[in-house]
């Protein structure tokens, strides 16, 4: 009789690991400098402007019950969870990988905590810092972030940012 009671507790404690084990999120993730030219020092024939862009990232986001679906329209990226708790996203399964950009001097968000407002932050950043890097900037300057939220139904919302800076070239001595 023992020997069972064993067993079977072994079998529930196997069983809370297995369902409370989080999954990683797969994750590309790019950082760029913020460059205030003050801080830097610097003078105007020391660094080049090369022109102002924008970037932007929608992000759709449906709640159920206890349970959530964020999809990326134009990406490969989607997920869904559970609450934990009540409050506490855990991811149950995804496709794709989630892009994530950062500028220096910013927190990163734990990898395994996933919310619209940081899907759609954190795309519309990767996207600049892409344009940013195709354009052989440097750093950028004066970014600005901005997002707009949607509710498009009663279970359905849009989270839009549009990422806006200024491309900055440091000339060299060659």
């Amino acid at each position: 009789m023992n020997m069972k009671k064993f067993i079977f507790i072994l079998g529930l404690i196997a069983i809370c690991f297995s369902s409370c084990s989080r999954k990683m999120l797969p994750r590309a993730t790019n950082s760029i400098n913020t460059a205030s030219l003050d801080v830097l020092n610097l003078e105007r024939k020391d660094y080049e402007i090369l022109n102002t862009i924008t970037a932007e990232a929608s992000v759709i986001y449906h709640l159920s019950s206890n349970s959530f679906e964020i999809r990326i329209p134009d990406d490969d990226f989607s997920c869904e969870g559970n609450f934990f708790k009540g409050t506490t996203p855990i991811i149950k399964s995804f496709t794709g990988t989630f892009k994530s950009g950062n500028l220096s001097g910013t927190a990163y968000p734990s990898a395994t905590m996933i919310t619209p407002e940081i899907t759609s932050k954190e795309l519309a950043l990767y996207r600049i810092i892409n344009i940013a890097k195709q354009e052989g900037a440097d750093a950028v300057i004066a970014p600005t972030i901005s997002m707009n939220i949607e509710q498009v139904s009663k279970r359905e919302t849009i989270y839009k940012t549009i990422v806006t800076a200024k491309l900055v070239k440091f000339k060299t001595n060659n």
